[in-house]
Protein backbone atom coordinates (compact mmCIF):
# COMPACT_ATOMS: atom_id res chain seq x y z
CA UNK A 1 0.00 0.00 0.00
CA UNK A 2 1.34 3.27 -0.77
CA UNK A 3 2.06 5.68 2.18
CA UNK A 4 1.46 8.89 1.01
CA UNK A 5 -2.02 8.27 0.83
CA UNK A 6 -2.33 7.25 4.88
CA UNK A 7 -3.07 9.55 7.36
CA UNK A 8 0.26 10.75 8.78
CA UNK A 9 -0.23 8.63 11.88
CA UNK A 10 -0.75 5.71 10.45
CA UNK A 11 2.06 6.32 7.90
CA UNK A 12 4.01 6.84 10.24
CA UNK A 13 2.91 3.85 12.59
CA UNK A 14 3.57 1.53 9.06
CA UNK A 15 6.75 2.68 8.67
CA UNK A 16 8.02 1.53 12.69
CA UNK A 17 6.62 -1.79 12.00
CA UNK A 18 8.70 -2.00 8.95
CA UNK A 19 11.67 -0.76 10.56
CA UNK A 20 10.82 -2.93 13.84
CA UNK A 21 10.49 -6.25 11.10
CA UNK A 22 14.11 -5.48 9.73
CA UNK A 23 15.63 -4.99 13.54
CA UNK A 24 14.28 -8.63 13.73
CA UNK A 25 15.88 -10.14 10.72
CA UNK A 26 19.05 -7.78 11.63
CA UNK A 27 18.97 -9.63 14.96
CA UNK A 28 19.36 -13.19 13.19
CA UNK A 29 22.02 -11.85 11.07
CA UNK A 30 20.66 -10.55 8.01
CA UNK A 31 22.73 -8.36 6.47
CA UNK A 32 20.30 -7.38 3.58
CA UNK A 33 18.38 -6.07 6.47
CA UNK A 34 21.00 -3.95 8.05
CA UNK A 35 21.51 -2.67 4.85
CA UNK A 36 18.06 -1.53 4.29
CA UNK A 37 17.96 -0.08 7.52
CA UNK A 38 21.09 1.64 7.05
CA UNK A 39 19.70 3.35 3.91
CA UNK A 40 16.43 4.52 5.96
CA UNK A 41 18.75 6.43 8.24
CA UNK A 42 21.64 7.42 6.93
CA UNK A 43 20.68 10.89 5.69
CA UNK A 44 18.81 11.49 8.40
CA UNK A 45 21.70 10.56 11.27
CA UNK A 46 24.31 12.06 8.41
CA UNK A 47 21.73 15.53 9.22
CA UNK A 48 21.86 14.97 12.72
CA UNK A 49 25.68 15.18 12.99
CA UNK A 50 25.99 17.89 10.29
CA UNK A 51 24.05 20.12 12.30
CA UNK A 52 26.57 19.78 15.20
CA UNK A 53 30.01 19.50 13.60
CA UNK A 54 31.84 19.48 10.29
CA UNK A 55 31.41 17.78 7.01
CA UNK A 56 33.94 15.20 7.86
CA UNK A 57 33.19 14.68 10.93
CA UNK A 58 29.59 14.12 10.20
CA UNK A 59 30.86 11.37 8.04
CA UNK A 60 32.94 9.58 10.61
CA UNK A 61 30.21 9.98 13.52
CA UNK A 62 27.36 8.22 10.90
CA UNK A 63 30.09 5.23 10.00
CA UNK A 64 30.67 5.09 13.75
CA UNK A 65 26.97 4.67 14.75
CA UNK A 66 25.89 2.46 12.56
CA UNK A 67 29.15 0.53 13.75
CA UNK A 68 27.81 0.43 17.06
CA UNK A 69 24.18 -0.12 15.81
CA UNK A 70 25.66 -3.49 14.17
CA UNK A 71 27.61 -4.32 17.54
CA UNK A 72 24.63 -3.94 19.71
CA UNK A 73 21.48 -4.71 17.41
CA UNK A 74 20.50 -7.97 19.48
CA UNK A 75 20.82 -5.91 22.69
CA UNK A 76 18.04 -3.92 21.29
CA UNK A 77 14.33 -4.89 23.00
CA UNK A 78 11.49 -3.36 21.70
CA UNK A 79 9.70 -2.04 24.68
CA UNK A 80 6.35 0.15 24.56
CA UNK A 81 6.08 3.31 23.87
CA UNK A 82 9.51 3.08 22.25
CA UNK A 83 11.13 2.65 19.00
CA UNK A 84 14.23 1.22 16.99
CA UNK A 85 14.30 4.88 15.54
CA UNK A 86 14.38 6.69 19.35
CA UNK A 87 17.42 4.20 19.98
CA UNK A 88 19.29 5.07 17.25
CA UNK A 89 19.01 8.46 18.26
CA UNK A 90 19.84 7.78 21.55
CA UNK A 91 22.72 6.02 20.12
CA UNK A 92 23.74 8.90 17.69
CA UNK A 93 23.08 11.31 20.83
CA UNK A 94 25.88 9.78 22.79
CA UNK A 95 28.60 9.26 20.04
CA UNK A 96 27.99 12.92 19.80
CA UNK A 97 28.67 13.86 23.52
CA UNK A 98 31.27 11.36 23.71
CA UNK A 99 32.79 13.20 20.50
CA UNK A 100 32.26 17.03 21.95
CA UNK A 101 34.03 15.67 25.17
CA UNK A 102 36.81 14.26 23.68
CA UNK A 103 37.35 16.57 20.58
CA UNK A 104 36.14 19.93 22.78
CA UNK A 105 35.65 21.62 19.33
CA UNK A 106 32.39 24.04 19.25
CA UNK A 107 29.56 22.90 17.02
CA UNK A 108 29.13 24.46 13.67
CA UNK A 109 25.34 24.49 12.38
CA UNK A 110 24.75 24.56 8.76
CA UNK A 111 21.20 24.90 7.20
CA UNK A 112 21.93 23.42 3.77
CA UNK A 113 20.78 20.04 4.29
CA UNK A 114 17.23 20.65 6.19
CA UNK A 115 14.70 18.59 4.45
CA UNK A 116 12.75 20.23 2.90
CA UNK A 117 9.62 18.41 3.30
CA UNK A 118 8.34 20.30 6.83
CA UNK A 119 7.07 23.19 4.76
CA UNK A 120 5.07 23.75 8.43
CA UNK A 121 8.23 23.85 10.29
CA UNK A 122 9.90 27.06 11.68
CA UNK A 123 13.41 26.25 10.15
CA UNK A 124 11.34 25.84 6.80
CA UNK A 125 9.66 28.99 7.24
CA UNK A 126 12.65 30.99 8.40
CA UNK A 127 14.85 29.21 5.34
CA UNK A 128 12.03 31.57 2.93
CA UNK A 129 12.67 35.00 4.31
CA UNK A 130 16.89 34.58 5.31
CA UNK A 131 20.20 33.27 4.12
CA UNK A 132 21.44 29.97 5.33
CA UNK A 133 24.53 32.25 6.54
CA UNK A 134 21.29 34.00 8.48
CA UNK A 135 19.83 31.00 9.97
CA UNK A 136 23.12 29.48 10.90
CA UNK A 137 23.68 32.80 12.38
CA UNK A 138 20.60 32.47 14.77
CA UNK A 139 20.42 29.09 15.48
CA UNK A 140 24.60 29.05 16.82
CA UNK A 141 23.39 31.64 19.11
CA UNK A 142 20.75 29.97 20.77
CA UNK A 143 22.29 27.22 23.92
CA UNK A 144 22.80 23.84 23.12
CA UNK A 145 19.47 22.44 25.17
CA UNK A 146 17.74 24.44 22.04
CA UNK A 147 19.84 24.03 19.38
CA UNK A 148 19.24 20.26 20.07
CA UNK A 149 15.82 20.00 20.44
CA UNK A 150 15.13 21.96 17.19
CA UNK A 151 17.30 19.74 15.03
CA UNK A 152 15.80 16.72 16.27
CA UNK A 153 12.53 17.94 16.29
CA UNK A 154 12.27 20.29 13.38
CA UNK A 155 14.79 18.89 10.77
CA UNK A 156 15.69 14.96 11.82
CA UNK A 157 11.45 15.25 12.50
CA UNK A 158 11.18 13.24 15.69
CA UNK A 159 7.76 13.31 17.73
CA UNK A 160 7.68 14.47 20.90
CA UNK A 161 8.25 10.49 22.26
CA UNK A 162 11.03 9.62 19.99
CA UNK A 163 12.18 13.21 21.09
CA UNK A 164 11.48 12.17 25.06
CA UNK A 165 13.09 8.99 24.96
CA UNK A 166 16.65 10.41 22.54
CA UNK A 167 16.66 12.90 25.05
CA UNK A 168 15.85 10.96 28.37
CA UNK A 169 13.27 14.21 29.59
CA UNK A 170 9.64 13.54 30.03
CA UNK A 171 7.51 14.51 27.00
CA UNK A 172 5.84 17.48 28.83
CA UNK A 173 9.49 18.89 29.28
CA UNK A 174 10.04 18.75 25.67
CA UNK A 175 7.02 20.76 24.82
CA UNK A 176 7.97 22.82 27.02
CA UNK A 177 11.46 23.15 25.69
CA UNK A 178 10.57 23.09 21.99
CA UNK A 179 8.27 26.06 22.94
CA UNK A 180 11.08 27.92 24.63
CA UNK A 181 13.15 26.99 21.75
CA UNK A 182 11.55 28.72 19.31
CA UNK A 183 10.70 31.86 21.18
CA UNK A 184 13.82 32.30 21.98
CA UNK A 185 14.59 31.55 18.01
CA UNK A 186 12.48 33.70 17.28
CA UNK A 187 13.25 36.87 19.19
CA UNK A 188 17.05 36.32 17.95
CA UNK A 189 16.02 36.69 14.35
CA UNK A 190 13.81 39.65 15.44
CA UNK A 191 17.27 41.20 17.04
CA UNK A 192 18.84 40.27 13.63
CA UNK A 193 15.75 42.64 11.65
CA UNK A 194 14.51 39.51 10.67
CA UNK A 195 10.51 38.91 10.93
CA UNK A 196 9.23 35.48 10.79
Amino acid sequence: MDNSILPKNEAKDKEKESVEQLVERVQKGDMQAFSKLYDHFSDRIYKYFYFKTSQEEAFDLTETLFLRVWDNVKTYRRKRGSSFTSWVYRIAHNLLVDHYRFDKASAELDADQADQRHDNSPVFLTEQSLSRKSLRSALSKLKESYREVVTLAYINGLDNLELAQVLNKSEGTLRVLKFRALKELKKILEEMGIKS
